[in-house]
């Protein structure tokens, strides 16, 4: 398995309907793509495999589940 930007491993699970190539990984565009992806359909265990400050870095540009959304927004107003 290879490594997204910020050291992210990449879960090939989480991109069955993506054909994305390994050297793809590394940019920017692909890490908002599978941060996104991970956080909506990701396990706990690969959720917490992430730094809290790269989804606290990359939460407005993230396309989210509402649910998904709305938790992180309240984790980070009250973990503040």
């Amino acid at each position: 398995m290879g490594k997204t930007l910020h050291e992210i491993e990449v879960y090939p699970h989480l991109l069955w309907d993506y054909a994305v190539p390994e050297e793809r990984w590394r940019t920017e565009e692909f890490f908002v793509l599978y941060l996104s992806r991970l956080l909506n359909e990701g396990t706990a265990r690969e959720v917490g495999s992430i730094p809290f400050r790269v989804i606290r870095e990359y939460l407005h540009r993230l396309s989210l589940r509402s649910d998904v959304r709305r938790l992180w927004e309240i984790y980070f107003r009250t973990a503040a």
